[in-house]
């Protein structure tokens, strides 16, 4: 029975990524328990069986934060369209009979699979006691965090306390979606068990990176209660009439102030101990940034702040990040390298660079409209800014003060002038300098050459606008010299910034409280300021129409939004925070307006048009739906409400 039980738990696992199949694990002629746990050294492969099922954040056609929308990235070319399962929840063409994605079987696998390596580590007698409590406090975390993943796709969610044993009747194995705060307390409950023995940092970056830490553990703690309460799990009245056969209701349409006051002090617990762990937000220091970069100056500087937090390694600023796969016997998180999709994010600078895998990945245009002017207020608020103007064509003399970014003597669009640092560090335009170091010259102070994407040129695309965030500044292209090929930069994504909890408190406090006060402004006030900005309250008193708003309730919660929208853009974070705020339903619905890929001058290039059509979006598409196989084979399943 444990033999039969065992090997259900691997069906389906393998490890393309990793160069092995979990089932070599054990000898082919007794593939028991017994010998997958014989040892310490099988049992640690069995260990990183269990971190192998984390969804992969460098696959964007299958992990759901990138393509499923068109806010924020965009697909150039029609052979890299479909026939993707993003693409087609982007065009609004989920179903419930054969879902586009489906992780709910792939998390399920892989809790069983966590069970059955938290049933069996007792086994191995050469471990020393330390070592196995910290290998099963990593499970139950894993374990906790795969829950977590189906909690926020598809809601409330059978929770798998245990693998059924062969002898349980049927009827109890036709379990039940539990209610979402039954999930968010067993999830909670799990990661406290983990906590204790966990280590407070990995003891060698290169080998553990990815092995889960008590900074990750309660990092991702402090995510799944403010998801707990955030308006989509908290008094969401779309689901009010949403229960099971049994006649539970799955989704409490009554709010809870107490969410926020739990979720704050979680948040300030995991940020106490980022800080213990030696976790600091990321400054991009010069004098430590390699090649071109020793003379840049300050305004480069500031974009390369925002460029680095993300694709520099083993950086401070970075609590989780993923690493390569463990075929050369190192890591354990099973990544693919991460070359793909930032070589397909990659625009062309040189004819030379037009390679079939580059230049294929764009940003949304409507991103381009998302961060702050210079003054770190938006747009279309700055009293000092052109907003009404920002579509017209200016060229960039040497007196406008832009040289940094934009190529002098060029001409672009006002949208493009005096905007934020993380503007220029996070988004590639046309006659836009992007920044490599195989472009640098005199030591990084000035930049060879700068993109170029309306009709006939390099980097010609949809929608007028490349990802430079991801795009590690150690990068480089052919640099114009033909059988010169792309060679990328291999970083590890950042699955859990510190950024992203110092807002995520700002925002639990804002919900605590009345009214905005210091403290609320603090957190968001400190990522502000290693970017280059001034304080909420002081940016808004001297820039904004709207003075007053930082000091609102509702108001502030709206700059928080944007802040996390700005800050955290392009780092697959966007997807889950609209989705919990409930603004999918404005945000995915809007057509998209860019540029008009066939103009080659630029009077015809720049003229403002809709480049892809809204989709309808109803609060059915906040949570995924099951297939109906699943729901054949577990008459106590309910489907999502609304599919």
């Amino acid at each position: 029975m444990k033999i039969f039980q065992y090997l259900l738990g691997l069906a389906g696992i393998t490890c393309l990524n990793f160069g092995c199949n979990y089932l070599d694990v054990v000898p082919d002629d007794t593939p028991t328990i017994d010998d997958a746990f014989k040892n310490r050294t099988v049992a640690e492969r069995s260990l990183f069986t269990c971190y192998s099922y984390l969804p992969d954040p460098t696959n964007p056609f299958d992990y759901p934060a990138y393509f499923t929308s068109h806010d924020e990235f965009e697909i150039g070319t029609s052979q890299w369209i479909t026939p993707t399962a993003a693409y087609t929840i982007a065009s609004g063409n989920q179903n419930a009979n054969s879902p586009a994605q489906n992780y709910w079987s792939t998390m399920y696998k892989a809790i069983r699979f966590c069970n059955i390596f938290l049933d069996n580590i007792y086994m191995p007698r050469d471990m020393q006691e330390w070592e196995r409590k910290m290998w099963t406090a990593e499970v139950k975390f894993l374990k906790a965090y795969y829950h977590y993943w189906l909690l926020a796709l598809y809601g409330p969610i059978p929770v798998i306390r245990q693998n059924a044993d062969l002898s349980t009747p049927p009827e109890d194995i036709l379990i039940y979606r539990e209610p979402v705060d039954e999930c968010v307390d067993y999830i909670v409950e799990l990661i406290d068990e983990a906590v204790p023995d966990l280590p407070l940092a990995v003891s060698n970056p290169t080998d553990e990176a990815g092995r889960i830490t008590q900074p990750i553990a309660l990092g991702i703690k402090a995510k799944v209660l403010a998801l707990a309460a955030s308006p989509l799990f908290n008094g969401n009245p779309d689901y009010a009439e949403w229960r099971d056969n049994r006649g539970k209701q799955l989704i409490s349409s009554t709010y809870s102030a107490a969410k926020w006051e739990r979720a704050a002090i979680a948040i300030k617990n995991a940020i106490d101990t980022c800080l213990l762990a030696g976790h600091e937000l990321y400054k991009f220091d010069r004098t430590k940034g390699g090649q071109g970069t020793y003379a840049m100056n300050d305004e480069r500087i500031n974009t390369m702040t925002i460029r680095k937090a993300v694709t520099e390694r083993w950086n401070l600023g970075i609590i989780w990040s993923s690493t390569e796969s463990f075929a050369n016997g190192k890591g354990v998180s099973g990544y693919p390298a991460y070359g793909n999709f930032q070589r397909a994010l990659t625009p062309a600078l040189y004819s030379q660079d037009n390679a079939s895998d580059i230049n294929k990945l764009y940003a949304s245009p409507e991103m381009a409209e998302l961060f702050y002017t210079k003054n770190g207020v938006p747009i279309d608020e700055d009293t000092s800014w052109p907003y009404q103007s920002r579509y017209t064509v200016k060229v960039a003399t040497e007196d406008m003060g832009q040289s940094s970014y934009i190529a002098t003597n060029e001409a672009t669009v006002l949208l493009h002038f005096n905007r934020e640092p993380r503007f220029y560090g996070s988004l590639g335009f046309d006659r836009g300098y992007f920044e490599l170091a195989s472009e640098t010259q005199d030591g990084g102070a000035t930049f060879k050459n700068y993109l170029k994407l309306r009709r006939g040129e390099p980097g010609s695309s949809l929608t007028g606008y490349a990802v430079k965030k991801l795009v590690a500044f150690e990068t480089s292209a052919s640099q114009g010299k033909t059988g010169q090929i792309y060679s990328g930069y291999n970083y590890r994504f950042p699955l859990l910034r510190l950024a992203d909890l110092y807002l995520l408190y700002s925002e639990a406090l804002n919900e605590v409280k009345a009214q905005p006060d210091a403290e609320v402004y603090y957190w968001i006030d400190e990522v502000r300021k290693v970017n280059g900005l001034n304080g909420v309250v002081e940016s808004w008193s001297n820039h904004s129409a709207y003075p007053n708003r930082p000091t609102n309730k509702e108001t502030m919660r709206e700059i928080i939004q944007q802040e996390r929208m700005i800050e955290l853009a392009f780092e697959g974070q966007r997807f889950w925070d609209v989705r919990r705020w409930k603004l999918a339903e404005s945000l995915w619905a809007k057509p998209t307006y860019g540029w008009n890929a066939d103009g080659s001058k630029p009077d015809e290039y720049y003229t403002h048009q809709q480049v892809f059509g809204g989709r309808k979006v109803t609060f059915k598409d906040y949570l995924w739906p099951i297939s109906l196989n699943d729901l054949i084979e577990n008459r106590n399943l309910t489907q999502s409400y609304g599919w």
